[in-house]
């Protein structure tokens, strides 16, 4: 249009035409190129900060996981179980079946609040009977058991018969009570509370004093008394481990005497105060007690 409105001559024509023509295609690949550019800088900005944020968000879970094992390291757990707990926890995957996933996540969480209260030394309560924290106690006492029994607990019906040392954890603890003696010198006594002083003449009690006197579990029984001069007995069962824990049960109200004692809550008391009330209670109902004299040659069947 330009040459011929200036009337150029034809080869004038087609040159300015075609160097018209290559100026447009410059101008717009520039165009068209620094928008490209632009919009590889604006990917390349969106990647560095993608990239920064991961490797920040890295560095973080490095961070954690350091600190983390520095204080595994710094506590008196010892780092392999930590470790081990920490590994046998990612077997829980996606084709584990939802059931088993949710029950491990609650087991995980119940051990996660008795580390958290046994590190703060609070109180830890066992909605009814426990197996495990006596058993784990008993296994790890290192200088002494100082454990009291009362009939409202350990009896069975009428006597002791079908009580919990006929039962199989009854059974389990007492054998974990002979090795403590027998492999750590553990110093163990036992208490007996009777409700009802014909209790002491009953053959199932005879035997099972017996017994845990055989395997040198130091037996004593204390009976109740008549009149003003009866002892104040504790209504809970409690046992010292080594001074630093008590392991105390706390029993439902019995319907009648010929069913078996159930128990409401299992509680750990680790606070120091109430650890030396209970040691101070033990050591005075036990100056109060008879000691059981056991057959020298007994009969155990």
């Amino acid at each position: 249009m330009i040459t011929n409105l200036t009337d150029q001559p034809q080869l004038w024509q087609i040159t300015v035409s075609i160097f018209i023509s290559g100026v447009l295609l410059v101008v717009q690949f520039v165009i068209e190129f620094d928008d490209r550019l632009k919009d590889v800088e604006h990917r390349q900005h969106s990647h560095h900060k993608v990239m920064e944020q991961l490797v920040d968000q890295g560095f973080r879970k490095i961070s954690d996981a350091t600190e983390l094992f520095g204080l595994v390291e710094m506590s008196a757990v010892k780092t392999d179980s930590v470790t081990q707990l920490v590994r046998n926890s990612t077997r829980i995957d996606g084709a584990t079946p939802e059931l088993v996933q949710r029950f491990a996540q609650g087991e995980i969480n119940r051990l996660s609040q008795l580390l958290l209260k046994l590190g703060d030394g609070s109180d830890v309560t066992y909605e009814g009977e426990d197996r495990e924290w006596i058993l784990g106690l008993a296994r790890n006492a290192e200088s002494f058991i100082y454990a009291t029994s009362l009939t409202t607990v350990d009896a069975g019906g009428d006597g002791f018969d079908g009580g919990f040392w006929n039962s199989d954890l009854g059974q389990h603890y007492l054998e974990l009570q002979r090795e403590a003696i027998q492999q750590r010198n553990v110093t163990i006594k036992r208490l007996f509370i009777l409700d009802r002083p014909t209790l002491s003449d009953d053959p199932d009690f005879q035997e099972m004093c017996v017994y845990q006197s055989y395997i040198g579990i130091e037996v004593r029984v204390l009976k109740p008394r008549a009149g003003p001069s009866q002892p104040p007995i504790s209504m809970s069962d409690f046992i010292l481990f080594d001074g630093v824990v008590s392991y105390e049960t706390i029993p439902a109200v019995r319907v009648s005497d010929r069913t078996r004692p159930t128990i409401m809550h299992t509680r750990l008391v680790l606070e120091s105060d109430r650890l030396k009330e209970r040691t101070d209670r033990f050591a005075d109902l036990w100056g109060m007690a008879v000691p059981f004299r056991a057959d020298p040659n007994p009969e155990l069947g």
